[in-house]
Parts: C-alpha cells; structure tokens; sequence
C-alpha cells in the first residue's frame, strides 16, 4: 500500500512526458505536477523499517524523476558580471488596483533599472507622476485598446514602437507593446511587452475543473511567437519579457522560448516561480509564469525577483544584461 503512490506518480511523470494534455484535469494537473511529490515526504519515517528496500528504491527514482523533470536552476551569483550590466530591466505584473502608485516607485527606486515593462499597471497616476516620468522621460503608456496597464518605460530614447496588428482570431484585445530603444553609440535593442490570456476554467454546475482549457492562450502564444521570430533572427538585440500565463512544463512554453535564452533558466537562482495565488499559499510563488527571455546577441548577466508582498499577486522581475 505504500508504493501504490510513488507508482502511480511515476506512472503518471511517464503520461506526462509522452502524452500532452491541452484541455481538461488532465492539463490542469501537468500545471502543479511538482507539487505531487510533495506527499512522498509522509513515507519517510517507513524507511527505517527494516523491510523497506522496495519504498527505498522508488523513492530514489521518484527524486530522480524530479530532479530530472523539475529540477531548479541552480546558478552561482556573479556579482561581478551584474556590475558589467549595459541594460537592466524590470518586468512586472501590478495587478489592477493591486499595487499602490508609492509601492510602484519605491520598487523602482529600488532596483533602478533603464527599462521598465509593466502588465496591469494603472495609467492615470503614471501620467501624473512628473519626478517618475523625469527618470524615465521616454514612455509608451498604451491606450484601452490593449489589454489592462500595458506601458513600457525607459531611460533611453525610444525612437520606434508600437501595438502588432496580428490576426484576430487569435486575440480578444491586443497584449502586445514594443519599443525600439537608442542605447547611444548607434547601438538599439528592441524591447517586446507581452501578455497572453490566462487559460479558461469554466465554472458552471455541469463543468468545473475538466472544462480547464489552454486553446485560446495558446493560439495568443503561437501568434505572439510569429510575431517575434523575425524581429529574433534579425541581428538586433531582442528581449521578449512579461507575464505570459504558461508555466515550463506545458507545450506552449516550448513554443514560445525555442531559440531565445531563458534569462531566469541561464542565471537565475532555484525555481524561480513568480506568482502565487492570493491567500492560499501565504505569499510564498507556487507558479513560474512570468519570463525574461533575450536572443543571441544579449548576454544576459543576472536574473532576481523580487517577491515581497507589495499587492501582487505577482513577483517583479529584475535581469542585468550585456549587448554582445
């Protein structure tokens, strides 16, 4: 009776590998499938019985299995690389009316980076905040034709941007702003702020967690993916940051990170999940959701959250970065 779980996670670890599940429990589950190995730790104290070899040896390939599927990123700090940085960026989802405009400076002041891409973020106090706007003169708040809060804000001159005109099928508003940066030196970096829907659960008497659906986020990804393959291949150094609502472990991830560097991935430090949902688990991220991600010709130094608990439901993301 005590191996029937371990089994049937490995089991399960083995469907979730060969067989994708876009919609239904099925997807949802894929969504926490580290959070499963969580009840092993109940079998522990079994394995001090002296005729536990059987539970012994699954567990160790249960711990393998993890390490091997879920294991985190485990970088050293380089403090010295960061100080190298030429670009530093923050990328955060603000949650609407979640993060005060005093929570928002302060979280700037603190990491005083060039770049700032903002998801959610209330416009109105922005376009009032002369001290804000004066550290950052050159800004793309973008209008409510796009999805909530999108706003880009920079240091450097942004000399071309804009809102994609993609097809509609694929979108129920736009969640896509760039912006054309001037780093001096006639050197630019483009700077994409994106924000897929978040998949459909649909709630209803006769469908709960089994209507759990990723089609249209992952048709906004496939799109958004189009999008950028020609601006990654360019030459011109590229970052494609924000809240993209897929966790690594789905399909759609594969898709929209093949070919870039995922910064959190190259430098960043254990799991680096960023989001948590509300009061249920503390504060503390349960889901990586949020990503920087830089093509070829950014070097990418360093990778931080900060998670502390400003109103978001979110973690501010914060990467260093060096033009090759």
């Amino acid at each position: 009776m005590l191996l029937l779980y371990p089994l049937g996670l490995i089991v399960f670890t083995l469907w979730y590998l060969v067989v994708p599940d876009r919609e239904g429990i099925g997807a949802l589950v894929r969504v926490f499938a580290p959070y499963l190995f969580l009840p092993l730790g109940l079998l522990l104290p079994f394995l001090l019985w002296r005729r536990a070899f059987a539970l012994r040896l699954i567990l160790l390939s249960c711990l393998a299995i993890f390490a091997f599927c879920f294991g985190p990123a485990l970088n050293i700090p380089q403090a010295e690389a960061a100080a190298r940085a030429e670009l530093r960026v923050i990328s955060w989802n603000t949650y609407v009316d979640g993060v005060s405009h005093e929570s928002l400076r302060a979280v700037l002041a603190d990491h005083n980076a060039d770049v700032v891409a903002l998801q959610e973020v209330i416009r109105e106090p922005l376009r009032e905040d002369g001290d804000l706007l004066a550290r950052y003169p050159y800004h793309l708040l973008s209008d409510d034709r796009t999805a909530p809060g999108m706003a880009i804000l920079s240091r450097f001159p942004i000399v071309e941007s804009g809102v994609p005109d993609l097809p509609d099928e694929a979108w129920d508003m736009p969640r896509i702003v760039w912006a054309r940066l001037d780093l001096g030196g006639g050197r630019t970096a483009l700077v994409v702020n994106a924000h897929p829907i978040p998949p459909r659960t649909f709630l209803t008497d006769d469908c709960r967690l089994r209507c759990y659906n990723r089609g249209p986020r992952d048709g906004q990804i496939s799109a958004l993916r189009a999008f950028v393959e020609p601006l990654r291949v360019s030459g011109e150094p590229l970052l494609l940051v924000g809240d993209f609502n897929v966790t690594e472990r789905e399909e759609a991830y594969l898709d929209l990170s093949r070919g870039f560097t995922d910064v959190q991935r190259a430098v960043g430090l254990g799991m680096g999940a960023t989001w948590r949902p509300g009061r249920y688990t503390l504060g503390i991220p349960v889901l990586r959701i949020d990503y920087m991600f830089a093509n070829d010709r950014i070097e990418p130094l360093s990778y931080v959250l900060d998670c502390r608990r400003h109103g978001s439901d979110h973690c501010a993301q914060i990467g260093a970065f060096r033009l090759r």
